[in-house]
């Protein structure tokens, strides 16, 4: 299929031209050959009618001299007298007939036998001449030769195709002209030798008379089958029938006559009276008018053969002129043709090449209705159909071109816009980061009081314990004793003393705050009390009994003393319980300042993420207005004839729109 389709049309137009001349050729090489060998074997036959003819004529001429031979060597001497212009007939069909054979090219074969017979014919007539034969040896040796040119006739119809000539009435006519007629002329001439020695020895021998009778009979055959012929030749030929038809039935009855003639005056005759040359002469007319026919049968087979070439020529050159007009008017018509389907072709092409080259203008261009005219309407409607469709596609492209501008530009601005904000989100995510450090320190802190202000209500409550011990043992000592008054006034005093620095510990513990140092040194002047009591203790016990007095006023002091650590402790619970508060707010404040910070965090991963995103969309924006350009360039390639190419409108171009700040 490859092959097809690299050829034009013309070329396959020249290929099936050149199949249908093929297939022309060969019916046509068949009957050009027929009729070349119709026209060379009628020529050959034409060719070989006249050598025939002459041998024909020969053998007329012997048998003549064969007759008037028979009448000399019987006695009757004015047949002899007519002999030796006999001869001279005979000599100069002899010379015809090497004429004709030299003229005609004759075979080997038969040129053979035509020198055999004329050697035969000079020791034949020489012995005639000399009356040294017989009249019986004559007859024989005559008949002899006249057998001799008939089959040397017969040879030539055969060599030169004449027996199988084509047609009918012309092969009738080569039969009975070229066979019968000289075999009958033959017996003819056998039935006048033999009668006319018969009557000029004025004796039939048995022998001669049975001979006669086969002869007679003989003849009668020979003419039937001689004119059955030639009737068959004249009814397939009105030429011929118009030429041989009128002296076919008087020859017959001629032939008749002779016959009888021979039957009453020789055959049957009682006794032979009458003279031999009247005889001889009137076998001798029936002969000549025999003769004569076929001397008209053969030149009117030798005018059918002529006619025949000269028509088979003829048919040949007007099946020739047939063959070349048709052939001229195929490739005129071929080349018509061709021309009505190339060159709508060659447009619908050029339409084709013009539309993929971007050219939808044009002008309408005619064609018809046949099934290129429909391609080229095809084409046509396509290219309609195409300018609408670019027209739109050129509408719309613009209208994306445009539109992607703006999107390219809102895109930068929301990216500037966006990255600000990132900016901004980054310093507060910074400063929440700061604020959540400084409220976990200050949870920390909080902490840390809290603790100390546990430790501080638990050394308040041993101190509360303490000094209910101390009361209880003073009241122990101020019902045992009342000397320990004095001691208890020294009590008194430490408890004052005590009282005082407990109230300062308060007062520093207040101050204090969050920090709490002062409570070691409370600490350590309560310890360092604590040993001036123990030492007082020691007095008290030298002293007790000067100091009872004083252990009355002492207990009061210690009951006044029990009651303020009491309130103490309860105060010193209240500010654990407050420094739980804020250290437990402190905690909940760190971890809403962490949440509020990872939620900050998390804002800034989004805005930088919302930041990647629109330089994305921006980016995809620049991309999408570039191919809008190329998508505007690629449609301004067409030209649609009543429009200008497609132009974007005038925008910042796609690589500013993608530097993002």
């Amino acid at each position: 299929m490859s092959l097809l389709h690299r050829l034009n049309l013309l070329e396959k137009f020249l290929i099936l031209g050149t199949l249908g001349l093929m297939m022309s050729a060969l019916p046509t090489y068949v009957y050009v050959a027929d009729a070349l060998r119709g026209i060379g074997h009628a020529r050959q036959e034409a060719r070989g009618v006249p050598p025939a003819q002459a041998v024909t004529r020969l053998v007329q001429a012997v048998q003549v001299h064969r007759g008037l031979s028979a009448g000399m060597l019987g006695g009757d001497e004015s047949l002899a007298a007519r002999r030796p212009a006999a001869r001279e007939a005979v000599e100069a069909a002899l010379r015809d007939v090497t004429e004709r054979f030299a003229s005609a090219q004759v075979p080997a074969a038969q040129a053979a036998a035509w020198r055999d017979a004329q050697q035969a014919w000079r020791t034949l007539e020489q012995a005639v001449a000399a009356r040294g034969i017989e009249l019986a040896q004559s007859t024989a040796q005559h008949t002899q030769l006249i057998g001799t040119l008939l089959q040397l006739s017969a040879s030539l119809v055969h060599a030169y195709g004449l027996q199988i000539d084509p047609e009918a009435p012309t092969h009738a006519l080569i039969q009975s002209s070229l066979i019968q007629a000289p075999l009958l002329g033959e017996k003819l001439g056998l039935l006048r030798a033999q009668g006319a020695g018969a009557l000029g020895r004025g004796q039939l021998s048995p022998e001669a008379k049975g001979q006669m009778l086969v002869l007679q009979q003989r003849v009668g055959e020979l003419q039937g089958d001689t004119f059955g012929g030639l009737d068959r030749a004249l009814q397939g030929d009105a030429e011929l029938r118009q030429a041989l038809g009128s002296g076919t039935q008087d020859i017959q009855a001629q032939i008749q006559q002779s016959l009888q003639l021979a039957e009453r005056e020789v055959i049957n005759a009682p006794e032979l009276k009458m003279a031999s040359k009247d005889y001889f002469d009137a076998l001798t007319r029936t002969i000549d008018a025999l003769n004569t026919l076929n001397t008209q049968s053969l030149a009117s087979l030798a005018q059918a053969l002529q006619d025949r070439v000269a028509r088979l020529q003829q048919s040949l050159l007007w099946v020739a002129v047939a063959l070349a007009v048709t052939l001229s008017a195929t490739c005129a018509m071929a080349l018509v043709f061709v021309r009505s389907m190339t060159q709508p072709l060659k447009q619908a092409v050029g339409l084709a090449r013009a539309v993929a080259q971007g050219d939808l203008g044009g002008a309408p261009i005619a064609h018809g209705t046949n099934e290129v005219g429909q391609l080229l309407q095809a084409l046509l409607q396509m290219r309609t159909q195409l300018t609408g469709v670019v027209r739109q596609v050129r509408s719309g492209s613009e209208s994306v071109a445009t539109a992607s501008v703006q999107i390219a530009q809102g895109n930068t601005d929301l990216s500037a816009r966006t990255e600000s904000q990132a900016s901004a989100l980054e310093e507060t995510a910074a400063s929440m980061e700061q604020l959540s450090s400084t409220v976990r320190q200050n949870a920390d802190s909080a902490r840390q009081a809290s603790q100390l202000a546990d430790s501080a209500s638990t050394v308040a409550v041993q101190g509360g314990e303490v000094v209910a011990q101390v009361v209880h043992t003073m009241q122990g000592i101020n019902a045992s004793s009342q000397k320990i008054s004095d001691i208890i006034g020294v009590i008194d005093s430490i408890a004052f003393q005590t009282n005082i620095l407990a109230l300062n510990a308060a007062v520093e513990a207040a101050r204090a705050g969050e920090q709490g140092r002062g409570f070691a040194v409370v600490a350590s002047e309560v310890r360092s009390l604590a040993g001036r009591s123990a030492g007082a203790a020691r007095e008290i016990k030298a002293l007790i009994s000067a100091s009872v007095e004083r252990v009355e006023h002492g207990t009061a002091l210690v009951d006044r003393a029990g009651s303020t650590m009491n309130e103490v402790v309860h105060a010193i619970r209240r500010v654990t319980d407050i420094v739980g508060e804020i250290s437990t707010a402190s905690h909940e404040q760190s971890l809403g300042v962490a949440q509020v910070g990872e939620a900050v965090t998390q804002m800034d991963q989004v805005t930088q993420q919302n930041a990647a995103l629109v330089e994305e969309m921006a980016a995809a924006a620049g991309s999408l207005q570039l191919q809008a350009e190329d998508l505007v360039q690629v449609v301004s390639v067409f030209r649609l004839g009543d429009e200008g190419n497609a132009h974007l409108p005038a925008t910042a171009p796609a690589s500013q729109l993608l530097q993002i700040r």
